[in-house]
């Protein structure tokens, strides 16, 4: 007789072992910590051999604790991916798509309205992923990526190709003329720490020969949004993506710091994931992104008559 397997136990067990923590794995699932403590205890006892080392500061896997890690691990991606396939398959009309705070707060939401109006019965979920390693963007219906053009993943489609510019509070420009090259690099600017935009100053000043120093700690920043508050309060020049800044420059909260523009080989994709390949609500949400858009093609220069 196959014997019934203790769900709450492996539960308890998956989330210790991928955090090594009991009070993280008990925040995970929102139960106090002597709980996990207990369904880690029931099920060693059951199997006859400890699963945990239990040091500090984080706990370790003892050998067996390992193996049976390895096997809840896939034996859960299994479940879960089951479970994705059928909740697509019989709710086609809601759509989960996963994106970056910036890209939400200043390219996707000012859009929705029009998305909402030309696709009324198409509901819409969107997840911030910022700072959140444990999210996996991967049970999303659509997750939009940035990086480099020509990837491997047949499903995505460009949104836009990135165009940087370097941009700032109208009181940091002297006689409100933007800065030359040479310049610019000897102002105060402000860099963001995340790998992909760490190097973003250099690739600016790529043609002009000049390599910009590493950053002071107070002048770099891991959100985009506080980098970019960081930026419209004047404590120095930053970097933007004229497809994402032009109600701040037409407004004139922000104005462009010099007149350089760089073109990369990067960009933001929309990439439908295997979750929602099936949905036809996510072809028409890629579809609708990636529809050409005449006034994002324009420079900042464009946008302010530089």
């Amino acid at each position: 007789m196959t014997r019934p397997v203790p769900l709450q136990q492996i539960n308890a067990f998956d989330a210790a072992a991928r955090h090594l923590s009991f009070s993280r794995a008990a925040r995970e699932m929102n139960v106090q910590q002597p709980a996990i403590s207990r369904q880690i205890a029931a099920l060693e006892a059951d199997l006859g051999t400890q699963l945990f080392v239990r040091s500090k500061p984080r706990l370790t896997l003892t050998e067996d604790g390992e193996l049976l890690a390895n096997a809840v691990g896939t034996g859960l991606d299994a479940i879960r991916q089951g479970l994705d396939t059928l909740r697509g398959r019989y709710n086609t009309a809601t759509l989960k798509v996963s994106a970056s705070i910036g890209f939400t707060s200043l390219y996707l939401l000012p859009r929705l309205a029009e998305f909402q109006a030309t696709f009324p019965d198409i509901k819409l979920q969107v997840v911030t992923r910022d700072q959140n390693d444990d999210y996996d963007p991967n049970t999303c219906d659509i997750v939009i990526l940035f990086g480099e053009e020509g990837g491997e993943r047949t499903r995505d489609a460009m949104i836009f190709a990135e165009t940087m510019a370097a941009i700032c509070h109208p009181d940091l420009l002297q006689n409100g003329a933007p800065f030359d090259l040479e310049t610019l690099a000897g102002q105060k600017l402000l860099h963001l720490s995340s790998v992909e935009h760490r190097g973003d100053w250099n690739r600016y000043f790529a043609h002009a020969g000049t390599v910009i120093p590493q950053p002071a700690p107070h002048d770099s920043f891991v959100s985009y949004m506080v980098y970019l508050r960081a930026i419209q309060n004047g404590l120095g020049i930053g970097i933007g993506w004229h497809q994402m800044m032009r109600e701040y420059l037409a407004n004139g909260t922000l104005v462009p710091a010099c007149a350089h523009e760089c073109r990369t080989s990067r960009g933001y994709f929309c990439c439908i994931t295997d979750v929602g390949v099936d949905k036809p609500g996510a072809l028409a949400f890629r579809e609708w992104i990636t529809r050409t858009d005449e006034t994002a093609c324009a420079g900042i220069g464009a946008v302010v008559g530089v």
